[in-house]
């Protein structure tokens, strides 16, 4: 049993949230994500939660209060620990933030983007056994040799194929419903040091 952590965002306990296939190069390791019911923060196990700014002073993460994140769960399409660590709620990004001493200007939820990636993979990850199928094949990272079985991958190939328009149908207006709503997929801040 490993030790509770601390929040970096508020400081209360991180609990476990899901365990999802880290899903990269080096094979199908199994990742242990945390959750702080305080903010909302959703964290690799061990990682830490510093939100670097672009050279335009603009960070950009998956939003952990999102509709796709709740209609997902460890299915969430944009859960990517190869690729980002943390998956924080607007609360807990404008908390790690203040103590990383930066300021938000202004906060945003693209209609357009990744975002609608996350929904549709999200969306279409109820329908077969790997998740990411579709998305994972068109980057190269799933084939039939590392697939879980090639009857499970010609199964998902082919429901991918039939279910791609229709589950697209669906999941654009879902998440543009989403943006307006302020639950969409993705953050944008941008962000200024504070004032010494």
């Amino acid at each position: 049993m490993s030790e509770v952590r601390p929040c970096p965002a508020c400081g209360r306990p991180l609990l476990g949230w899901a365990v999802v296939e880290a899903r990269d190069p080096d094979g199908g390791r199994e990742v242990v994500l945390e959750r702080c019911e305080s903010c909302g923060l959703g964290l690799v196990r061990g990682a830490g939660a510093d939100m670097e700014p672009d050279e335009r002073s603009v960070v950009a993460v998956a939003n952990r209060r999102s509709w796709q994140a709740g209609l997902g769960g460890s299915h969430w399409a944009a859960i990517a620990p190869a690729e980002r660590e943390a998956y924080p709620t607007p609360d807990a990004l404008a908390r790690l933030f203040e103590k990383q001493g930066l300021e938000p200007q202004r906060l945003r939820q693209p209609p357009l983007g990744r975002n609608q990636l996350w929904m549709w993979q999200t969306l279409l990850n109820g329908l077969t056994f790997h998740d990411d199928f579709a998305t994972d094949l068109l980057a190269g990272r799933l084939r039939p040799r590392n697939a879980r079985n090639v009857a499970a991958f010609a199964i998902d190939a082919m429901v991918s194929v039939l279910a791609a328009l229709p589950v697209a149908l669906i999941s654009v207006p879902l998440e543009l419903i989403a943006v307006a709503a302020r639950r969409g997929g993705l953050v944008e801040a941008e962000v200024k040091q504070l004032a010494e």
